[in-house]
């Protein structure tokens, strides 16, 4: 697998600011309906890939036909999200109740962070939009990835995008 080096911690600082607060495409009934399974989505299981690497442990699992945007796709993939108090739906304190040291009482008391990324043409790209802002698409796959440093690697499984149609 191909590791990817951050290049600058600075962008790293936009994966927090995941969109406009309460900002949701969807119902919290209709994301409890959604379904997942364990690994990445395909042609015969089809949805979006949510894969989460925190210090080395990736986890990666599929939300069957889910439509709607990155926050939301957290809890139709099976995982769990925590904001900050300040930004409840905004910012990306802990995923799955990970670091288990943070606060998430404010953004940006710590020099670590989640990173967010979506995949382009079966590779990486650090997302330029935050999760509630970014509509996700049948086919594609996201992934964040804890940031202790600029030089963190990223060791996301390599996306395999297809079409849905």
């Amino acid at each position: 697998m191909k590791q990817i080096r951050v290049l600058a911690a600075g962008l790293g600082v936009l994966a927090f600011f995941v969109g406009t607060v309460g900002c949701s495409s969807q119902s919290a009934k209709e994301i409890e309906e959604t379904s997942w399974i364990k690994g990445p989505c395909s042609k015969s299981d089809p949805g979006i890939t949510l894969s989460v690497d925190f210090k080395g442990s990736v986890t990666t699992h599929c939300a069957i036909d889910f439509e709607g945007n990155g926050w939301n796709l957290f809890r139709a993939a099976g995982f769990k999200v925590q904001g900050t108090d300040k930004y409840p739906t905004a910012f990306a304190c802990k995923i799955n109740d990970q670091p288990k040291s943070a606060k998430c009482d404010d953004s940006g008391s710590n020099s670590a962070y989640w990173g967010y990324y979506l995949s382009d043409k079966n590779s990486w790209t650090f997302a330029t939009t935050g999760a509630s802002d970014q509509f996700s698409k049948c086919g594609t796959w996201e992934g964040w990835v804890y940031m202790e440093s600029e030089s963190t690697e990223i060791l996301l499984p390599k996306p395999k995008e297809f079409s849905c149609n």
